[in-house]
């Protein structure tokens, strides 16, 4: 994607999070982006076109990368896979904390974009998790778990600090931005997992 679209979609983002989507104005993400409006409806219609772009963008950009994960890693243990996972989404939301707080309010309003997402992207999304555990319940080194009340309990782990900074800031004295949390959330994530899903020792295959 050229610069000047990523420079609208950046923009966007960030009204988009600090005022709303039915907040920010067409004539305001050209602004913040230092192009003509005219360009904005020539690259995406309508404001509406530039939020479907920034999700879609959002999610092809992970799951690239979720892919070229999973073939890197595809010779490791379930369990070190499933970390692989999870570092790589923490880290993927802490860099696009805007965009990721967006998605997942868009995703609480029942509407036809709504839809959408959870059909082409949420699915995949949670596949992402699903499929290292299903692996290893597979191959006798997890225990034979719900995977959906595993992965049901990690979604609400990855997503509720990004969905409500203010809260973690404000209530919990923790900064969700931050590297150092990124990693703990990670920490505490496996920590849950590993409790959820390994076998004592000497019921491993």
């Amino acid at each position: 994607m050229d610069q000047t679209k990523l420079r609208i979609l950046s923009a966007a983002a960030t009204l988009f999070d600090q005022k709303g989507y039915h907040g920010t104005s067409v004539r305001q993400i050209a602004e913040a982006a230092e192009v003509n409006a005219a360009l904005i409806s020539y690259h995406f219609k309508a404001k509406q076109g530039v939020l479907e772009r920034l999700i879609s963008y959002y999610f092809e950009t992970l799951f690239q990368q979720l892919e070229q994960l999973e073939e890197s890693e595809k010779d490791l243990l379930p369990m070190e896979r499933l970390e692989g996972v999870i570092r790589l989404y923490v880290t993927f939301q802490s860099e696009h904390a805007a965009t990721t707080r967006l998605i997942q309010r868009e995703l609480s309003v029942e509407s036809m974009l709504a839809r959408e997402v959870m059909t082409l992207y949420i699915s995949r999304w949670k596949h992402g998790i699903a499929k290292p555990i299903e692996e290893g319940i597979a191959a006798g080194v997890f225990m034979p778990v719900s995977v959906e009340h595993v992965l049901l309990m990690t979604a609400s782990q990855l997503i509720y600090p990004f969905l409500h900074p203010q809260t973690v800031r404000e209530v919990y004295y923790l900064e969700p931005a931050s590297a150092e949390f990124a990693e703990w959330l990670l920490a505490e994530i496996m920590r849950s997992l590993h409790g959820w899903l390994c076998l004592p020792y000497n019921q491993q295959k």
